[in-house]
């Protein structure tokens, strides 16, 4: 009787314990707006592929964040000719797992999110960011300002 007394007053404590760590994150986001860059080249069959990334990140009030991405594309596969992709999308709400993720766009259809620092920015603003995608679907990539 007491083993079955005991296990009741362990299952409401387990049940905060997971609760507790699978709740969103407060962080200062704030401290990533502004203009991030990244500069990639592959050599790939002989020929160089460059691709230069700017990710602009924009914040309107708490939690109102949209994010802009222009990236510039050179394989000297097909010329060289210069290709322009631009997109534009928002983030999720909530930080979840020290992942802030990507709403919409080029990135959000991806899977793509901003790895979270365990200080979560509150004390700085970051020199870099790093953005990871859905297995599958992009190479992390680093930003810096």
């Amino acid at each position: 009787m007491n083993n079955f007394r005991s296990l009741l007053l362990l299952i409401p404590s387990l049940f905060l314990i997971i609760n507790c760590s699978s709740s969103p994150t407060v962080c200062k986001t704030s401290n990533t707006v502004g203009v991030w860059k990244n500069s990639i080249s592959r050599n790939m069959g002989g020929y160089s592929i460059t691709q230069d990334t700017e990710l602009e990140i924009k914040r309107y009030g708490p939690g109102d964040y949209e994010y802009f991405l222009n990236q510039t594309v050179v394989d000297q596969m097909y010329g060289g000719k210069p290709r322009y992709i631009n997109s534009r999308g928002s983030f999720k709400d909530q930080i979840i797992e020290r992942r802030w993720r990507f709403d919409g766009g080029d990135f959000g259809e991806k899977g793509g999110y901003i790895e979270v620092p365990s200080d979560c920015w509150n004390n700085y603003k970051p020199d870099r960011l790093i953005i990871s995608f859905s297995k599958g679907r992009g190479n992390t990539m680093i930003f810096t300002k």
